[in-house]
């Protein structure tokens, strides 16, 4: 193919690529291990639904009745809501309807790939404020960036991935009053969290944006349904790029199903997800060699001596896992927090390698 055929913002671009996986626990991406089929109630409901939506009717193209449902599960109107596939396509939505080429996007680092790429795949600017130690966001420097460089967009991950830190609720509050722009806040961890959700803040703000997703909590990944959370006039402008069938019938089924459960399924998936969480803390923060970084969310970052080998040996146990070798992240491992089997295995093979090397 002819390179020059290329926008010229994408000519050199190195793409998000997921990672082939050959191992059997597979614990790299977040998802829950508890599938809400296996609910009776849920799976019962989900295929009366089904069986009342022919397969030859387009799919409701703003999703209304899950629009609704979302809504009152996050205590705001259903016109301020706009359901995607997946928490990625409102990451896209948001670039794709306010940045022009040459505009700045404001974030830190470590966090989440896709907010950059989006932007320079549209020729906007990315500017980044380093976290600091521990990664800890740098919360002053980020103030101070966002009153110097008035960003057309700043995101802000919270709880972030992949660090795990949790912002609370004021700060986040500050950013969104420091901007003459838009500020989106990507809440896709926030149930591990048990914080609230700015969210509540949403009538005093027209420059806010919240993601969500099913994804996590709820464990629907497979089924992509996220949503973003604005003012009316945000969501409206939001919807005039979105593709006219995003969601397709069988996932807005799915999750009006999640929906009509919500408090069980939480009740089930949170709890023991975060008794976990607290295990695999405990047993390895005295571990010679590791760094284990405080989290909110459903994994937990680790740095290691030696980020290849113990994904060589997490590997020969058959354990698929998240590893980093940028430099802010070098020899840096997130680890998902799933059943206690699983996360015992994980420990056991862990500290048997940082013994190797201490």
């Amino acid at each position: 193919m002819n390179n020059n055929w290329l926008r010229n913002t994408i000519r050199s671009f190195e793409p998000y690529v997921v990672p082939e996986i050959k191992e059997h626990i597979v614990i790299n991406a977040n998802e829950s291990p508890y599938n809400i089929f296996d609910f009776p109630q849920v799976k019962a409901d989900f295929l009366e639904r089904l069986a009342k939506t022919p397969s030859y009717h387009y799919p409701d193209p703003f999703a209304e009745e899950l629009r609704a449902a979302l809504a009152k599960y996050v205590g705001c109107q259903p016109q301020e809501v706009l359901v995607s596939n997946g928490g990625d396509e409102i990451i896209s939505l948001i670039m794709n309807t306010f940045l022009n080429p040459g505009d700045t996007l404001l974030t830190h680092t470590p966090t989440f790939d896709i907010y950059g790429i989006d932007a320079e795949v549209l020729g906007a600017q990315v500017v980044t404020v380093s976290d600091l130690d521990g990664y800890r966001r740098d919360r002053d420097g980020l103030l101070t960036k966002v009153k110097e460089v008035q960003p057309k967009v700043t995101v802000l991950c919270n709880p972030n991935n992949p660090t795990g830190e949790l912002l609370p609720l004021d700060y986040v509050e500050s950013l969104v009053q420091a901007a003459d722009n838009i500020v989106v806040i990507d809440e896709a961890y926030l149930e591990f969290a048990g914080a609230p959700s700015i969210i509540t803040k949403l009538s005093q703000y027209d420059n806010l944006i919240v993601i969500r997703t099913l994804s996590k909590a709820f464990g629907l990944a497979g089924c992509r349904v996220g949503y973003g959370v604005a003012q009316k006039e945000v969501i409206d402008a939001l919807g005039l790029t979105k593709l006219v069938y995003n969601m397709n019938i069988l996932s807005q089924n799915a999750a009006l199903a999640a929906m009509d459960y919500a408090d069980d399924i939480l009740a089930h998936n949170i709890p023991p997800t975060l008794a976990a969480r607290q295990y695999f803390m405990d047993a390895l923060k005295d571990v010679p060699g590791l760094t284990v970084y405080p989290s909110s969310t459903n994994f937990v970052l680790v740095r290691v001596p030696d980020g290849p080998a113990m994904v060589k040996a997490l590997h020969d146990a058959d354990i698929c896992v998240r590893s980093y070798q940028a430099a802010n992240l070098k020899n840096c491992l997130r680890i998902t927090i799933t059943t206690d089997e699983v996360v015992r295995k994980v420990v056991a093979v862990m500290t048997e390698e940082a013994k190797k090397n201490a």
